[in-house]
C-alpha cells in the first residue's frame, strides 16, 4: 500500500522501513525517525508559513513540535499529479486527558511558553494573509448573522425535528448572549490591543485543543499547526479553556487556576483578560452545533447534534456561575 508513494518518499529524501495508516495520515518508521505523512489541501503559501512558524518556535526553544520535513527542492511539501503532500516529525503519544488537572495545567503552561517563544515573528510582511489581528469583531458578527439566518430557515420548514424545536426554544437566550459579548468586545480595549500586538507579532496555534496536545514520555508535544496565525494570544487560551471547561462542567476552581498558571508564565493585561471573559461569554458552541447541523445537512447525524445541544443547555447555569466567578476575580485579583 505504501509502495505507491515511493516517488514522494524519494522527494522527501527518506527511506521508509514500515508504516501504518492512522486518522487521515500514515505514520512511518523511517531512517530519519518517526514521521507523519499525508495529503493536504492547503495553499502552498500557507504550508510555507507553517514551516517558518515551526522553525521560528524551534529556534527559540519550543522544540517539542511536529516540524515539517523539507523536500529535495527545499520546499516543506511535495507534489505529484497535482496532489500536495507533507511529511513531518511525529511521536508515539496520547492526547492529554481533560479529566486530569495536572495535565490540564501542564498544557496551559505549555501554551504560555509557545506564545513567549513565538513573539516577534519576523516575517509577517511576507505572510500578511495570516495576520488575523483585528478580525475578531467581524467574525463574531458573521456568526450572529448566521444564527439569525438559521432561525429564519427553520421557521419556514413545515415539519420540525427535535433539534429544530430545541434550537428555537433556546435561540433568544443564546442570541442575547452573543449580541452582549460582541457589544462588550466592540466597547473594550480590543482595538488598542490589536495596535499593540502589531508590534509584537505573536504566533498562535489556532487549534490548541486536546487532539493536538500529545503526551509522550511525560513530555508535552504540540502538534498540527495547520491553523496557526498571528493574533492575540488570548484567542488560543480561550479555545483551550472552553474545551476544558465544557468537559469539566465549568469547574470554577479548575478554570481560574488554569488562567493563573498561564499568566504566571506569560502575563496578560487587564484588557486582555477582559477579552478572555467576553469570548467565554460568547455562545460559540451553540453557533458551532447549529451551523454544523443545518448547513451541512439536517439529516446528517441528527441524534449526535441533539445530544450536543442538550448537553450545552444543561450546562447553561454552570457556565453562568463560572462567568460570575471570573468577573469577580478580574475585579479583585488580576
Amino acid at each position: 500500500m505504501l509502495e505507491e508513494y515511493n516517488n514522494i518518499f524519494e522527494q522527501f529524501d527518506v527511506k521508509v522501513k514500515n508504516g501504518y495508516k492512522g486518522r487521515g495520515a500514515y505514520i512511518l518508521d523511517t531512517n530519519k525517525g518517526l514521521k507523519l505523512f499525508k495529503e493536504i489541501r492547503m495553499h502552498r503559501e500557507k504550508i510555507k508559513f507553517m514551516y517558518e512558524i515551526e522553525e521560528y518556535l524551534h529556534e527559540n526553544g519550543f522544540s517539542n513540535i511536529d516540524r515539517l520535513t523539507l523536500s529535495r527542492d527545499n520546499n516543506p511539501y511535495c507534489e505529484d499529479d497535482g496532489t500536495v503532500y507533507i511529511m513531518k516529525n511525529w511521536v508515539n503519544g496520547r492526547e492529554i486527558f481533560f479529566n486530569d488537572e495536572e495535565e490540564i495545567y501542564d498544557s496551559v503552561k505549555n501554551l504560555a511558553i509557545l506564545h513567549k517563544c513565538g513573539t516577534n515573528f519576523p516575517r509577517c510582511n511576507r505572510y500578511k494573509n495570516y495576520v488575523k489581528l483585528g478580525t475578531l469583531s467581524s467574525k463574531l458578527d458573521r456568526h450572529n448573522i448566521e444564527l439569525v439566518r438559521i432561525r429564519n430557515k427553520i421557521r419556514k420548514i413545515g415539519k420540525w425535528s427535535e433539534f429544530d424545536i430545541c434550537f428555537l426554544s433556546s435561540f433568544n437566550y443564546y442570541y442575547q448572549k452573543a449580541a452582549e459579548a460582541l457589544s462588550l468586545i466592540e466597547l473594550s480595549e480590543y482595538n488598542n490591543l490589536v495596535d499593540q500586538y502589531y508590534n509584537k507579532n505573536v504566533i498562535i496555534h489556532g487549534q490548541y485543543i486536546h487532539h493536538n496536545i500529545l503526551v509522550s514520555n511525560k513530555k508535552i508535544y504540540t502538534m498540527n499547526f495547520e491553523y496557526c496565525n498571528i493574533d492575540l494570544p488570548v484567542i488560543d487560551l480561550y479555545r483551550l479553556l472552553r474545551k476544558v471547561l465544557e468537559k469539566n462542567e465549568w469547574n470554577i476552581q479548575l478554570g481560574i487556576k488554569a488562567i493563573d498558571k498561564y499568566v504566571s508564565i506569560n502575563p496578560l493585561s487587564k484588557g486582555e483578560l477582559n477579552i478572555l471573559l467576553y469570548l467565554i461569554m460568547y455562545p460559540e458552541k451553540f453557533w458551532k452545533i447549529s451551523n454544523y447541523y443545518f448547513n451541512l445537512n439536517r439529516a446528517w447525524k441528527p441524534k449526535q447534534s441533539l445530544v450536543k445541544i442538550n448537553k450545552l443547555i444543561n450546562q447553561k447555569d454552570k457556565k453562568e456561575d463560572f462567568i460570575k466567578a471570573l468577573k469577580k476575580n478580574l475585579e479583585v485579583n488580576w
